[in-house]
């Protein structure tokens, strides 16, 4: 399948060889060096809330944190962004702590081992603490399947396994799955080596995981259950907690969940000693891939079965960091949404595409993919399933969501809304506001990135007639967008309705979230005014996490190329205008932000002053060569 202008065959042999391992460690060394100038980077933080919560005689402390205004400029945005996501470590007030939390740019929970004794009523400086050790974990792995260790596992990576034939599976499946769902719960358990499970946007991945880990407890298996995501591992041991079918003293968590979402995934916490005392006899181990190892304490402790969720967004070198664990193992993911965040621009297109994905190519025979939809409007399904799955079989959608209530069925407004602010809140699940905005490039170096002010403008006023003229629930509305400079923008322009709960954020760190309403600003004119637009993946996750309504604010010239990007676009503005959900230019009486227009022409100044620096500092290097 044609997934992009620039991803068509661009890997012909998924397969690793003593020389792509070489490349993978290669390109790890450098990502150490990447790492060591994250350390001079620095952001400034208010405390919103202090938590704790004791445990088997630990305390776990849960800080809320907001970046502060002067700091925003660091975050997400333009040249040498401070970058804040899931499961990285930072140091506040001489400590550490790991965000579990960050559906917001802005906003973020940390979890800290020892109290760092904040208080509230001051502002602090947050410094990355790169994870140097995990990349040399990785390194080592790498160089231990260069040296002949794990050896069954190599086999597989190198392309010259034979699979082994599926063994009859005689348990019973629960009767709640989709059909779908039940053949790759009973291939994954009678794969003797590995399988694959292909999940696009709410099929039920979560459903299968709890699934799973219930049958293989019950052969007398050990689980250790990992993800790159905090969340996909907590959500995933709270829906085996709700199925009541294993006793919870079967159960653990290395680390910890999020105090505000996953309270009770605590009580199954270890830490310390406690892992090394108590995690043998354990059936379902649950960790990040970062924490995988403290799971094992010696080569003879594996565990009997690994399962990788969100496996198509980890990379080759993280995912085997859980792989080398086990006896056999499941991977749990989608190669068609985005795929592993990878900081280095310049490396290869090998190195950035995920085991699941290269398996998924290598070994068709080891696969099932989940067709069945549970989150999205048939609407937007449709057009997901004919434009990015078709090739695979496509999804439909369950009858559940198609006889579901909207949120907008029961609106009432407050004032009297003009005919096009209406068009807003019809029972329509696909939107377009039409904006008539100029792209603006920031450019320094290696880097770039995008904003639209006038798309921010319209944002300002659809947030104002959802939030507080329909009085939609913002906690339940998400503002997405490609581009790290219109985030920022949106950020400091929309503060009143993140207050009031709305998440603002990179489509890249919204993947493995949903929200009832999602807005997005394209930004972008046409699909080749940035490179952003080549690959779909990313179009892929951001129309995919709306539940009821996807909301697209962009220049309808969008529609107008000839690329999957734009055919897609097409597709989404057809439907807006047949159900009379289409506004266009100029209709909605919105304000200028003259403020954030302010910042636009200072932020180019900066850039071409920038610009200029290192052109002459490039100047003299080159004269005092010659």
């Amino acid at each position: 399948m044609d997934l992009g202008k620039k991803v068509v065959n661009r890997v012909s042999f998924p397969a690793l060889t003593k020389e792509k391992v070489l490349q993978l460690i290669d390109w790890l060394e450098k990502e150490k060096t990447l790492m060591e100038k994250e350390k001079q980077t620095f952001v400034r933080v208010d405390v919103l809330a202090l938590n704790y919560k004791r445990i088997k005689a630990k305390n776990f402390y849960y800080v809320d944190f907001r970046v502060r205004n002067e700091s925003l400029k660091y975050i997400e945005r333009k040249y040498n962004p401070f970058v804040i996501r899931e499961n990285k470590i930072f140091k506040v007030n001489y400590t550490l702590g790991t965000c579990v939390r960050c559906e917001s740019i802005t906003d973020f929970t940390l979890i800290f081992e020892e109290d760092p004794e904040l208080d509230s009523t001051k502002e602090y400086i947050m410094e990355t603490v790169p994870p140097v050790e995990i990349v040399n974990r990785q390194i080592r792995i790498l160089k231990e399947i260069l040296l002949g260790q794990h050896p069954a596992l190599k086999l597989i990576l190198f392309g010259t396994h034979q699979p082994v034939q599926y063994k009859d599976v005689i348990e019973s499946i629960s009767p709640k799955l989709n059909s779908f769902q039940k053949e790759a719960a009973k291939r994954a358990i009678g794969a003797e080596d590995f399988h694959l499970i292909l999940g696009p946007p709410g099929t039920g991945k979560t459903t299968i995981i709890s699934e799973l880990c219930e049958r293989f407890a019950a052969n007398g298996e050990r689980v250790l259950l990992t993800s790159w995501m905090n969340v996909a591992i907590d959500n995933a041991l709270m829906s085996v907690l709700k199925r009541e079918k294993l006793d919870e003293k079967l159960i653990c968590r290395i680390g910890a969940g999020d105090f505000k979402v996953t309270e009770d995934i605590l009580s199954l916490t270890l830490t310390g000693t406690l892992i090394r005392s108590e995690i043998q006899r354990k059936k379902i181990v649950g960790s990040t891939l970062a924490s995988a190892y403290k799971a094992v304490i010696d080569s003879n402790d594996l565990f009997d079965v690994v399962i990788v969720d969100e496996a198509g967004a980890a990379t080759v070198s993280q995912t085997l960091l859980a792989l080398v664990l086990g006896k056999k193992f499941i991977l749990i993911g989608d190669h068609r949404q985005l795929p592993p965040v990878v900081s280095d621009e310049n490396c290869s297109d090998w190195v950035r595409e995920s085991l699941f994905e290269k398996l998924w190519r290598m070994y068709p025979q080891k696969c099932n993919m989940l067709h069945e939809q549970y989150r999205m409007a048939p609407q937007i399904s449709d057009i997901v399933s004919d434009m990015i799955y078709h090739d695979l079989g496509g999804i439909k959608t369950s009858e559940s969501v198609k006889s579901r209530s909207t949120p907008f069925e029961s609106v009432k407004v407050t004032k009297n809304l003009d005919p096009y602010e209406r068009k807003l809140i019809n029972k329509a699940p696909i939107c377009w506001v039409d904006s008539s905005g100029s792209m603006k490039w920031i450019n320094f170096s290696n880097s770039h990135s995008a904003k639209n002010d006038h798309e921010v403008e319209n944002i300002d006023k659809l947030l104002e007639v959802l939030v507080e003229d329909a009085k939609i629930d913002p906690k339940t509305i998400g503002v997405l967008s490609p581009f790290r400079y219109q985030i920022s923008t949106m950020v400091k322009a929309l503060e009143r309705f993140i207050e009031k709960g709305v998440s603002i954020n990179t489509i890249h760190s919204f993947q493995g979230n949903e929200k009832d309403i999602i807005i997005i600003s394209i930004v972008a004119k046409q699909s080749d005014d940035s490179r952003i637009f080549d690959d779909v993946r990313l179009l892929n996750v951001a129309l995919t996490r709306a539940k009821f309504k996807l909301m697209i604010v962009s220049d309808v010239n969008i529609i107008k190329g000839n690329d999957k990007t734009s055919e897609i676009m097409s597709k989404l503005f057809k439907s807006a205008r047949e159900n009379d959900a289409y506004v266009a230019k100029d209709k909605l009486n919105i304000s200028q932000n003259e403020e954030i227009r302010k910042d636009t022409i200072n932020d180019l100044k900066i850039a071409d002053t920038q610009k200029f620096l290192v052109k002459e500092k490039n100047k003299l290097k080159f004269y005092r060569k010659h």
